[in-house]
């Protein structure tokens, strides 16, 4: 299990995140491990929990983006190691949850953003949610594709999905001003090309602060490096180098000597919060963020690690 910090819980997500760090850095057994905690993890019917200690579960709410992105780290992991074999044994456990996963959307295409621990649908959608979604769906396509299966079915849920998500009538849960509702579909390249760059021209006016970096929240003055990272992927994604260079330059300050980053720090005084805590997830991200940004065109998270084969 890789916690968000020292004696933090984890999430699969944040999880995961730390899984294709580890893989797309070429630290494959690590990744093994990872990837191992997540079949240990994993309930009979395929979903994931919301949190865990290194014990118990801590929130046994059901997140349907933490459960799918899972495939994101067995991508990254089979894209390195080329364990077939591995990834084989994997996608027998995960395919329940790919199952259980697609059985909650709605016929719309959306996909509510967490189920309670009676497995009822929990009210609304969330835009990055339903966005991250959108990327786990991605590479689950292209599992199915390198084990020479074919699903149509996932690929009519991305569809579906993408389609809810463009459609300017379509509601979702109020967090337009967390920095992640801004960037991630564009990161997810669920948008029109035009549209993504007006998106981010319109979130880096709202959320960067030059020279610090992003806020997590608009106008909170709290920096985070994860943030930065993730917008930086997101500019890489419509091959604004440039600029997602200048994110990555910002958040070197977080950097520190053991090679870990601050989660983030609030501004003028660049006071650290959570108090000097160094997660995981952050620097995960900017692991990806440069790995991508070293492929050195306009290109996604999927496509990036697999353009490693």
């Amino acid at each position: 299990m890789i916690p968000w910090a020292v004696g933090a819980h984890a999430d699969p997500w944040n999880h995961t995140e730390a899984v294709i760090a580890l893989a797309l850095g070429g630290r494959t057994a690590q990744a093994l491990f990872g990837l191992n905690w997540l079949m240990s993890a994993v309930n009979r019917d395929g979903s994931y929990c919301q949190f865990f200690t290194t014990s118990a579960v801590l929130e046994p709410r059901i997140d349907l983006n933490n459960c799918l992105y899972p495939a994101v780290g067995l991508l990254a992991y089979l894209v390195e190691s080329k364990e077939m074999g591995t990834v084989r044994r994997f996608m027998e456990r995960f395919d329940v949850t790919v199952d259980f996963v697609l059985c909650q959307q709605r016929s719309d295409g959306s996909f509510p953003w967490a189920l309670g621990p009676d497995r009822r649908p929990m009210d609304g959608s969330l835009l990055a949610g339903s966005s991250a979604m959108v990327i786990s769906l991605e590479a689950i396509e292209a599992l199915d594709a390198l084990m020479g299966r074919n699903r149509p079915q996932v690929k009519e849920a991305a569809e579906a999905l993408t389609s809810f998500i463009k459609d300017p009538a379509s509601r979702f849960l109020a967090k337009d001003a967390w920095a992640m509702d801004g960037y991630y579909p564009v990161l997810a390249g669920v948008l029109d090309e035009g549209a993504a760059h007006a998106r981010m021209e319109r979130f880096l006016a709202r959320h960067w602060i030059v020279g610090e970096g992003i806020q997590a929240i608009a106008d909170s003055q709290w920096v985070t490096t994860a943030e930065t990272a993730e917008a930086a992927m997101a500019l890489l994604r419509l091959g604004e180098h440039g600029i997602a260079r200048r994110l990555l330059d910002d958040i070197e300050a977080l950097r520190r000597e053991d090679g870990g980053y601050l989660t983030g720090w609030v501004l003028p005084d660049r006071i650290s919060f959570p108090a000097e805590e160094e997660s995981a997830y952050s620097a995960a991200a900017v692991v990806i963020a440069h790995y991508l940004m070293g492929i050195g065109r306009p290109i996604g998270l999927v496509e990036g690690i697999l353009a490693k084969e």
